[in-house]
This record gives structure tokens, sequence and C-alpha cells, in this order.
């Protein structure tokens, strides 16, 4: 029994002086937080506002090595956030594309972004040195890379529509300079019927590192209608680059052309809208029957095809 007390009183012994050196070390750390320390430390630095008109190209100093005064608590705190500094470009002064900041200048932007209970001692004494690149904007059209497919007897009325169908670029001018047109991601469209309107993204070229785009997406969009097909008789075949003094007949003398078109387009077209030719020059190569060509249709016309190609003709002298 008496040995059982023996070992509880030993016990809570320990307890109590463990207890005691707890709160004395604490106490004397606390005591040592309060007073003032000076310490070296590296700041990253990081540049904003660069001036108007330019793109940073490189900078002699990433780093800058400095001396603070402050006391224990706030170096506590301060090494547990990240240590980097921001330098404000804005107010220099280019010249020739570079420009430095002075060690007076950097002392007095590390000052400002320090707290006020921390006071820089010394830093590094060179100055930072940048150099810049111009930058230009231009206009840069987009064509549409799209696999489409209509539905039969459907066909795509007018052209297809890209909205915007330019973009402005910002960047150095060496990289944009030789950027004549940017393009779409594909779009496959198939068995369309519709009009239809498809929002996709530009393909913007990686090696432009430091290049905006005024939008990276665009709207891609087209008309469909429906056509119908007219066969239009009795158009002329028309010889061309006939000599003077030479004959040439044709037979047929008139051809039959396939059109496909809307309906109302069809209505109102006739063999008077059209033109087809025959090259004189292509007779002389001794061939039994010569090729027709349509050299004129309607805009209207969705598809016109010759019934006949060929013609069989003969050649005489006035």
């Amino acid at each position: 029994m008496i040995k059982k007390i023996g070992k509880h009183l030993k016990k809570r012994k320990v307890k109590i002086f463990s207890i005691f050196l707890l709160v004395s070390s604490l106490a004397w750390f606390i005591n040592k937080l309060s007073e003032s320390y000076t310490s070296n430390t590296t700041f990253k630095l990081k540049y904003y506002n660069v001036p108007e008109g330019y793109l940073l190209k490189s900078v002699t100093k990433e780093n800058l090595d400095v001396k603070l005064q402050a006391i224990g608590f706030q170096f506590l705190s301060f090494g547990l956030s990240a240590k980097e500094i921001a330098i404000d470009l804005s107010e220099e002064e280019v010249k020739n594309s570079k420009f430095s900041l002075s060690v007076k200048q950097i002392q007095k932007q590390v000052e400002k972004a320090l707290p006020n209970s921390m006071v820089l001692k010394d830093l590094d004494k060179e100055n930072i040195d940048f150099e810049l690149v111009k930058i230009i904007t231009k206009s840069i059209p987009v064509n549409a890379n799209i696999k489409l497919t209509l539905q039969k007897n459907c066909m795509l009325d007018g052209a297809i529509v890209l909205e915007p169908n330019s973009i402005e670029v910002t960047g150095s001018e060496n990289e944009i300079d030789t950027l004549r047109n940017l393009k779409t991601a594909l779009i496959e469209l198939s068995n369309i019927g519709e009009d239809f309107s498809k929002r996709t993204k530009i393909i913007t070229p990686k090696v432009l590192k430091n290049t905006t785009y005024s939008t990276e997406n665009i709207i891609v969009k087209g008309d469909v209608s429906r056509f119908s097909e007219k066969i239009i008789n009795n158009i002329p075949i028309k010889v061309v680059n006939l000599p003077k003094d030479t004959i040439v007949k044709i037979f047929p003398d008139r051809v039959k052309i396939l059109c496909k078109a809307k309906l109302e387009v069809l209505k109102k077209i006739s063999e008077k809208d059209f033109v087809v030719t025959a090259n004189y020059n292509n007779m002389l190569q001794g061939k039994e029957k010569v090729a027709l060509k349509i050299i004129s249709a309607p805009n209207e016309v969705y598809s016109a095809t010759l019934i006949e190609n060929k013609a069989t003709y003969i050649i005489s002298k006035q």
C-alpha cells in the first residue's frame, strides 16, 4: 500500500515538473521572439505595369538578396508566407526599348512593400536592367475549317459566314508581323438539311507565346435551302478564237443544261442566261469532237451541268 502511494506521488511530481518546464520554456521562447533580430533573406521579384506599348523581354535580376531587421514574431510570420516583392514599372521611361532601376529606386519599392515593423538594412548594390519589345496590334482574317455534307436536294445558300470574320491580334512586332490568317478548329457537320450555327475555337499558334487575341471563339454559320432541278433547252454554242477567214459548223449547234437551284430561281431563268463555248484552238488538234464549256450562268444557280459536253464540227475557209 505504501509502495503504491509512493509511486503515485512520484508520477505527480514528474507531471508538475513537466508543466513548469513547458511553461518556463514557452515564456523564454516568447521573450526571445519579442527581441529585435537582423536576418538575411531572398525575395523573388515580380514585375508588373510594364510601360504601355511594350512587353518585357529580359531582366538581369529575378531575385533580390536583402538584410532585414524586425522582432522575432515578425520574422516568424514572415517565414511562413511567400517571399515575393512586386516591382511597379509604370513610371519608368523607355529609351531604345531599354531602361534600368537604380539601387535607390529598388530600395524605395522594397521598403514600400515591407510591413511597417520591418526595416530594410541592406540590399544588393546592383542596378536592374530591362530589355523590352515593342508591341503592335493588327487585324487578322479567320478562315473556317469545316467539313460539311448536306442532305439530298439541299444546298448551301450563299457563303459560310464567320462572326467575327477577323480578330485583333496584339503582340511583339517580330512575332506577329508574318501572321496572315488564322483557322478555326475542325467543324464536322453531316446530313445537314437546315440552317446551322456553331461556336468553335480559333487555333492560335503555340510559338506566339507573348501574343494576345481579342477573342479565341468564333461563330460559324450558314443558310441551307432545298433545291429543284430543271433542264434548260436550246442554248446556242459560241465558237471562240475563230479567225476571220474561217467558218466552223457545230453539230448539234445547241445544247441542254441541267440546272439545280431553288424553285423560285428556276422559274425565272432561260437559255438567254447561259453562254456555252467551243474553242477553235482545240479544234486544231485534229480530234473528231471538241469540248464544250459553260462560261456564264446565273449566280443563283447552285449547279449547271451540260447534258452533252462535246460536239462534232466541220471547218471550212471562206
